[in-house]
């Protein structure tokens, strides 16, 4: 009886995507209102960090309408094929921010580098600014942080001592999450400027 029941959710599911193709937008929020919580559920389990995993969650949507037309039963069921897609957004996201953390410890690291992949900074063992304080003079790194605006160099301290997510530095700051993560992200820009030179 259940898997009947299951069966006729993934025959109601494929039908919205195939509906979502033709760029139905009422089978879209169906699609939407009926896998919204299972895909929300994944990816904020990979980020930890639930405002995070809404943005994404969006993006895998942007990407569900679009891409609707290429979805083919015979390949995969239609939950297993909007899973994949919210894992790669979610993927995606993780790649990125670790990429933009390690642009900037690339830049200040010395000529002596062992070469060792850089460790993920939102690990709570070690922050960002630990680790560049390790690598770099200190002084140097105390300059480059003195010049950005006080609130930057706030949000990134909180950031990377504290571990403090985009929706914790929002409330911790009383700001909007959007101003929060501008700032952190112009932040680490005119940090990894300022080490570079």
């Amino acid at each position: 009886m259940a898997q009947q029941g299951e069966s006729a959710a993934s025959a109601r599911i494929e039908q919205f995507i195939a509906r979502v193709a033709l760029k139905d937008r009422v089978a879209f929020k169906q699609l939407y209102d009926a896998t919204v919580k299972c895909l929300f559920a994944i990816v904020t389990r990979l980020l930890r960090d639930p405002s995070w995993a809404e943005e994404v969650v969006q993006e895998a949507y942007v990407s569900i309408w679009n891409s609707a037309g290429n979805y083919s039963a015979a390949k995969s069921q239609p939950m297993t094929w909007l899973i994949t897609i919210a894992r790669n957004r979610a993927t995606d996201a993780l790649r990125s921010t670790t990429r933009e953390r390690e642009n900037v410890v690339r830049a200040a690291l010395s000529d002596d580098d062992d070469g060792e992949p850089v460790r993920e900074f939102a690990d709570q063992s070690t922050g960002l600014l630990d680790h560049l304080i390790s690598r770099i003079d200190a002084a140097r790194l105390r300059g480059c942080l003195q010049g950005l605006e006080a609130a930057q160099r706030q949000a990134i301290a909180l950031a990377f001592y504290d571990g403090l997510s985009h929706s914790e530095l929002a409330s911790h700051m009383r700001q909007p999450l959007g101003t929060v993560k501008a700032w952190v992200r112009r932040g680490l820009d005119r940090l990894k400027h300022c080490l570079e030179s």
